[in-house]
């Protein structure tokens, strides 16, 4: 008796091999192919998703990909459709992530109506650490000490803050242009200003976390809105007071 096919048979078939399977129910076949395509993306985003939940909770060094099949839910070959190794995921994870972060970067508007120079800086600030906040799974695998990490995931996560160096700079090189920032070494700056700021997200997502007792030691980094101002308004004017008053938040 032949079997009846599954949905991880379609996974099996190549984008074109689907569009040759004739359709029992009248369903044209590109349709067929286009339903396919979606349930190949949805499972796996699913996967993903339960890697990165397993990275959290295990650790880089300690998560298998056995562990993430179980987690998912799925067969083993399954997994090997998608992904060769737990290095392949977690750098399509930490890629997704840095795009996530571009993504709140906004250009500098001087357009008429535009909103204050600062007020923009301010809102690309909060973005970030609010992505941050909604990404907590992955961040706080890659924000945390990287030793753990294997010799190319090490070098994927390098790579991350290289790419993260360059925003900071491309940024304080345009404040450079607006007079909002000081003639300075941006190299130096920038690498002062990514230490700080890593540091500081990992304290919030500590805050964010499930210990109480961690919690209640990192009140500060509670809000997270407060957080980037409090961020912005250091890497702006350092410890001492502003000659005039930053906008209030």
């Amino acid at each position: 008796m032949a079997r009846s096919r599954t949905d991880d048979d379609d996974a099996l078939l190549p984008p074109t091999a689907a569009v040759e399977v004739e359709s029992h129910d009248g369903e044209p076949a590109d349709g067929r192919a286009l339903r396919a395509e979606r349930r190949r993306n949805e499972r796996r985003e699913a996967i993903l998703q339960a890697a990165q939940r397993v990275f959290r909770d295990k650790g880089y060094h300690q998560a298998s990909v056995h562990d993430i099949i179980d987690e998912a839910r799925i067969a083993r070959g399954t997994f090997y459709l998608y992904f060769t190794s737990k290095q392949e995921i977690f750098a399509v994870l930490v890629d997704e992530f840095l795009r996530l972060i571009r993504t709140q970067v906004r250009r500098i508007s001087l357009e008429p109506g535009a909103d204050a120079p600062l007020e923009q800086l301010r809102a690309n600030f909060r973005r970030i650490v609010l992505t941050v906040v909604g990404h907590d799974d992955l961040a706080s695998i890659i924000l945390r000490d990287p030793t753990s990490f294997d010799e190319e995931s090490r070098a994927r996560v390098n790579l991350f803050f290289d790419q993260a160096l360059q925003l900071i700079e491309d940024a304080l090189r345009v404040g450079q242009g607006l007079r909002l920032v000081r003639e300075c070494d941006v190299h130096l700056v920038a690498v002062t200003a990514l230490g700080g700021l890593r540091l500081a997200l990992v304290h919030m997502l500590e805050a964010h976390g499930e210990d109480p007792g961690v919690r209640a030691r990192e009140r500060s980094f509670e809000h997270p809105e407060r957080v980037a101002d409090e961020l912005m308004a250091f890497f702006l004017r350092g410890m001492t007071p502003p000659v005039s008053p930053l906008p209030n938040p």
